[in-house]
């Protein structure tokens, strides 16, 4: 059976998490802004795609 994790390793796990969370964020944005660039920067042929922010 495991220990329950004290409070300092709780912390130090959300301070992970946040992290990670963090780069997976600007990785996201960096793809959206590629599939779906501001409307000044897109072609009239190119058909713009809406998303969620």
């Amino acid at each position: 059976m495991n220990p329950m994790p004290t409070v300092e390793e709780l912390l130090e796990r959300i301070r992970d998490l946040e992290a990670k969370n963090s780069e997976l964020q600007d990785k996201l944005d960096l793809i959206y802004s590629i599939v779906a660039p501001d409307d000044e920067d897109t072609p009239d042929d190119l058909v713009q795609i809406n998303g969620v922010n």
